[in-house]
């Protein structure tokens, strides 16, 4: 791993002069096992999302991060002695450029963070300058942050971080209620034909052999559910021209852990469904939960003589019966638009990438990124243009991979 600047700072709004005075004491730390006892108490009754769950950053950060020569910077608040705030914080350095980041990337939907609800209170009523100052003197071995993919609310509670300067993220969340149950949920979604349909497919199916919708409880039955994921949705990507993330070193061993340390949990950090078709594995799909609500991390099928009867889209329908049945209250089916997800979802979360500049060259930065990200949202709402882009793509990729 890269060497670390000492990450052991503690500062005090009195200590470095804020304009009005914050009331945050702001620590920031190595591991997350430094504060677990803090991480579980604002994981349990504050508002976070299952990204910032403790046992997800904490695999994220032993198996990812350093493949990354990335480090943690886990940021903590406090009001009054008591955890107000987490912030699971990744540095990494490009050039001479220190950057502050959300641990989990690519495979982190949703960046929020861990707030308690005196927490939300206390950063309302503090101007932008005095958060960028409490983030700069915790990060002050860094030219700037970069956070990306923060929800502006969740569970209707407004992003504390949202005065600091930010503009849209080039993507967006979807999800629906699961209120009323499964019949309420199609009624809501005009579902009554797509159930019909569903019927149809598993008929076709059941014709090849015995269908078994399965969580997949067994370690060993889940372990063979993610591996056929990593296999199917590799291929799938690589023949859609697209980098695949879960080819990253250091990634699968980190999911493989999210399932390990999930046996048991009420609510697991990743649990595996799977759709089988005469004792053969058709569909997957892989989830994780917390207060109630279903994060949909990933899916895939096999590309077989059942394909065409849509295995994939049969088990996403069973899987929010599912979840229906066993009482949760929401299914969110993650970020980035698919003309499916319209099909169930009536709620769209909008997300921020959010900049913190804590040095001259760090504002440079952080203006260089700007107009890089304004540049490819219009190029992404060029949708000829777009089209043209993504198919280029796939052919350099499938003529080069060859």
């Amino acid at each position: 791993m890269t060497s670390q600047p000492s990450t052991a700072s503690s500062v005090t709004a009195k200590a470095v002069g804020y304009r009005t005075g914050s009331p945050f004491k702001v620590e920031r730390f190595e591991k997350p096992s430094d504060i677990e006892a803090e991480w579980r108490e604002l994981e349990s009754e504050g508002v976070a999302t299952v990204f910032q769950r403790y046992e997800w950053v904490d695999s994220n950060v032993r198996h990812v991060l350093p493949h990354l020569k990335a480090w943690p910077a886990i940021v903590l608040g406090r009001l009054g002695g008591r955890p107000a705030f987490i912030l699971p914080l990744q540095i990494s350095k490009s050039g001479p450029v220190r950057m502050a980041t959300w641990i989990g990337g690519d495979h982190s939907s949703y960046n929020f963070g861990l707030w308690s609800m005196e927490a939300v209170a206390a950063m309302a009523r503090l101007e932008r300058a005095e958060i960028e100052t409490m983030l700069g003197h915790a990060l002050a071995d860094v030219d700037c942050a970069f956070l990306a993919r923060t929800p502006r609310r969740h569970d209707g509670v407004a992003q504390p971080l949202a005065k600091l300067r930010g503009r849209p993220s080039p993507t967006e969340g979807y999800s629906f209620d699961l209120a009323g149950g499964f019949a309420a949920v199609l009624e809501r979604t005009d579902g009554s034909r797509r159930r019909k349909s569903i019927r149809k497919q598993e008929r076709k199916m059941s014709e090849a052999g015995p269908l078994l919708y399965d969580t997949a409880r067994d370690p060993a039955r889940a372990s063979a559910a993610l591996d056929f994921f990593f296999e199917h949705k590799g291929r799938r990507l690589v023949e859609q021209g697209k980098a695949n993330s879960f080819a990253e070193p250091g990634v699968q061993d980190f999911f493989r852990e999210l399932l390990e340390r999930s046996q048991g949990m009420e609510e697991p950090l990743l649990e595996m469904m799977e759709l089988s078709v005469d004792g053969k594995m058709r569909a997957v799909k892989g989830s994780g939960i917390l207060h109630g609500r279903v994060n949909a991390y990933f899916s895939t099928y096999a590309h077989d003589e059942l394909v065409s009867f849509g295995p994939g889209r049969t088990l996403l329908f069973r899987h929010i019966e599912q979840c229906c049945e066993n009482g949760l209250a929401a299914f969110d089916l993650g970020v980035g638009y698919e003309e499916y997800k319209t099909h169930w979802c009536d709620v769209i979360h909008e997300l921020d990438d959010i900049y913190g500049a804590f040095t001259p060259l760090g504002s440079a930065t952080i203006a260089a990124i700007r107009c890089r990200e304004g540049v490819k949202d219009l190029m992404r709402r060029n949708k000829s243009l777009w089209r043209r882009l993504n198919r280029a793509r796939a052919y350099l990729s499938q003529r080069f991979s060859a």
